[in-house]
């Protein structure tokens, strides 16, 4: 036997999911107001109101790392966006909350300190749009802006004018936003820590029950290669368009940009809008115009033309490249070896989050409304019932035993000489058996078998049935799905003292087959289950679920009694604190 621990989630990495999901949820319904009217600065709008809700935050609880913690969740929340251009967004909250963290540490947590991080970090979402326009065009964009500021300069009469000025202006602009952000969440922040708003008119969040989304293994073929080739091919673009041989980069774009095509839909995802298009306008006319600087007095320049379309292709790769990499980088098997490699806490606040961010959003106002102050001020509120919502989940986790081996390795075979064990003992047994099912002595699906009643019902076949679910070599049956899920809720079936579920296996690790049932099962009941579980997806199971510690049997080195007299002291130690509590 096999003992999976659990480790308890720390008290910041709780707080942090809390801040993390909401501030997710503000920058989902806001941010699609903004892009969906084409409002401009909407980049910097995003950033005042994640500086506000940091602030506060902190003001809230006063822990450190609170800040990083809530960022890192927040930019990977990100990463569900149906969007292939997530790096941006990710990268550009994250470092708006190491701002905020890294300030704090050298000021202190003081109002001064606060504005002097939130001054920083909303001028960091000016600094970040510098250098994405760098990236995406290259250094001829700096020359063209240089020369249309001296165009306009010399037609307004203010040839001497130090362009440096303007520089200075803009930035002012967005220290001066950052610092009232900073101020008005350090208000309202110390509003809330003095308990003078009343949490009687808000409501529990209701948590979903898929929480593991981030970690739900997707149905798209991911390649650490391509990941790899993708980087490779962006760095090899760059140095191509910046040694100016057009004779190699143009090919080697076009190249790139239909490998992106056939391989990376989504990256075609920014092209559909007009403003991209747009910009590309503007950018090339600007070159053809204005790139040999005020000696051209605005004519026409082929030479400009032609780089401006080479400063196009250029921010056609990188954009493609990006949203290539964006995709690649949601590989399963990245995710879990950074669950492995240390980052457990992070993985199982991302689930806790993602479990609230859908009843969290439907409990907002719409975008339209989103921007009134009395729905900023409820979001301190819900955090504090979200809090000891997330608290009361680490508090009752249900014991799971689990069957292991390899695939056809008797697996269900084990856990009926199980069940016969538990019954002769006078156990009541719910849940549900797969056994295979055999026509003319060759394999051809898996029935449902139902553990209390002895009923049978076809779960899946080889062969296509009309109105069947097609999964891998099998189509399954969508009954069989229903009357699982039936056997699973634990409302109907009290007197049930352990359920046996066969099996957890790829379906359930996208979110689909008994996952729900069972994700509902562990936050609703202390019941212990058994979980059927192929060998090579032990690992994966036990992480997507937010479970106590796991007893581990494999049929190859485990006997059957050593199990039954496992689950027998568990549910014996159960009762007998049922009615001490009692």
């Amino acid at each position: 036997m096999e003992i999976i621990r659990h480790k308890p989630l720390p008290s910041i990495w709780l707080k942090a999911a809390v801040a993390g999901s909401l501030w997710a949820s503000v920058e989902i319904i806001a941010g699609s107001f903004l892009h969906n009217l084409n409002i401009p600065f909407t980049g910097a709008i995003l950033s005042f109101i994640g500086v506000y809700l940091l602030i506060a935050f902190l003001q809230v609880w006063k822990v450190n790392g609170l800040a990083w913690r809530a960022g890192l969740i927040c930019a990977l929340m990100k990463s569900i966006s149906p969007s292939a251009l997530i790096l941006g967004p990710m990268i550009g909250i994250f470092t708006e909350a190491l701002i905020i963290e890294l300030m704090i540490f050298l000021f202190g947590k003081n109002l001064a300190g606060y504005m002097f991080a939130g001054a920083l970090a909303v001028f960091s979402t000016l600094v970040q749009l510098f250098f994405n326009l760098l990236i995406l065009y290259g250094f001829d964009f700096v020359n063209i802006l240089d020369s249309l500021y001296w165009f306009f300069a010399h037609q307004v009469h203010l040839d001497h004018a130090d362009p440096f000025i303007l520089v200075i202006c803009i930035a002012a602009i967005y220290l001066v936003a950052g610092m009232v952000a900073a101020l008005l969440g350090y208000r309202s922040g110390k509003f809330r820590s003095k308990g003078k708003i009343s949490t009687g008119s808000i409501k529990n969040i209701e948590l979903t029950d898929d929480p593991s989304s981030f970690l739900a293994v997707t149905s798209r073929e991911y390649s650490v290669w391509y990941l790899v080739l993708n980087f490779v091919a962006i760095i090899l673009a760059l140095f191509l368009f910046n040694s100016e041989e057009l004779f190699i980069s143009i090919p080697f774009a076009l190249i790139y940009a239909g490998f992106c095509t056939f391989r990376y839909k989504k990256s075609l995802i920014r092209f559909k809008k007009i403003s991209i298009w747009i910009q590309f306008i503007v950018i090339t006319m600007a070159a053809a115009f204005f790139l040999n600087g005020l000696a051209g007095s605005g004519r026409f320049s082929a030479e400009g033309l032609i780089i401006g379309l080479k400063m196009i292709l250029r921010a056609i790769v990188i954009i493609m490249g990006f949203a290539a990499i964006s995709i690649e980088l949601r590989n399963p098997l990245i995710r879990a070896v950074l669950y492995n490699k240390g980052f457990a806490n992070l993985y199982q606040s991302l689930g806790m989050a993602f479990s609230a961010l859908p009843g969290i959003i439907s409990d907002l106002p719409d975008s339209k409304n989103i921007f009134r102050k009395n729905h900023f001020s409820s979001i301190f509120t819900r955090s504090e019932l979200l809090l000891d919502q997330f608290e009361k989940e680490q508090g009752s986790r249900s014991k799971v035993f689990i069957i292991t081996g390899e695939i056809h390795g008797g697996k269900t075979t084990f856990a009926k000489q199980v069940i016969t064990g538990l019954k002769e003992k006078k156990y009541n047994v719910g849940g549900f058996l797969a056994p295979a099912f055999f026509e003319n002595d060759v394999q051809n699906g898996y029935d449902l078998w139902d553990i209390r009643s002895g009923d049978h019902l076809d779960l899946c076949r080889l062969n296509p049935h009309k109105g069947w679910v097609p999964f891998g070599r099998y189509n399954f049956n969508p009954q069989g799905f229903s009357t699982g899920k039936e056997l699973l809720d634990n409302s109907k079936h009290h007197e049930v003292q352990v359920f046996f579920i066969d099996e957890i296996g790829p379906l359930e690790m996208k979110n689909e087959g008994w996952a729900k049932a069972v994700t509902r099962l562990c936050r609703q009941s202390m019941i212990p289950q058994v979980w059927i579980v192929r060998r090579s997806l032990l690992s994966s199971v036990s992480r997507h679920w937010n479970v106590a510690d796991i007893e581990v049997y494999d049929i190859a080195t485990d006997s059957t009694e050593s199990m039954i007299r496992s689950l027998e002291a568990f549910i014996g130690n159960g009762q007998k604190d049922r009615q001490n509590a009692s």
